[in-house]
């Protein structure tokens, strides 16, 4: 099914249908780590829209689409940070979450980046571990009142 997928920079008309993947995705898929208070403050009912364009258009963002409709995104900013990696619900498992972090990682490999970090959920980390990432530390992260554990990643790029 990975031959079907198109992998397309971010374009402004993507943001809804990126901010609806984004929260279906946590209160679905990270359901299973987090409770719902957790979930809540993560992926809030209605996010600050200006912000999320703001971001997203800042960093390198990829869309990954099939079928026109998207089903997963990602973004790497100017700090070596994957900020954001995100599979639909539905499209989980099928090479869409290595597809876009292979580009990120790439782009960082262009601009010259010899590493590259995230902070990876309870739910992410195996993905990241299975791409080469290691643990740099566990956190406590504080969010909208909530506490979550993360972990810090890094992978060397070169």
């Amino acid at each position: 099914m990975k031959h079907n997928i198109i992998i397309a920079e971010f374009e402004s008309r993507d943001l809804e249908e990126i901010l609806d993947l984004f929260y279906n995705t946590i209160h679905s898929v990270n359901a299973r780590d987090y409770s719902k208070n957790q979930l809540d403050a993560w992926g809030i009912a209605n996010p600050d829209r200006d912000r999320w364009l703001l971001g997203l258009s800042r960093n390198k963002t990829y869309v990954a689409k099939l079928n026109n409709i998207i089903v997963g995104f990602g973004d790497l900013n100017s700090q070596y940070y994957i900020d954001r990696l995100y599979t639909h619900k539905d499209y989980q498992n099928i090479g869409i979450g290595t597809s876009i972090v292979e580009m990120l990682e790439e782009d960082a490999i262009q601009l010259g980046y010899r590493k590259v970090y995230t902070e990876a959920s309870i739910t992410a980390k195996a993905f990241f571990l299975s791409k080469g990432y290691t643990v740099v530390t566990r956190q406590n992260k504080h969010h909208n009142g909530e506490v979550f554990i993360n972990y810090i990643m890094e992978k060397k790029l070169v």
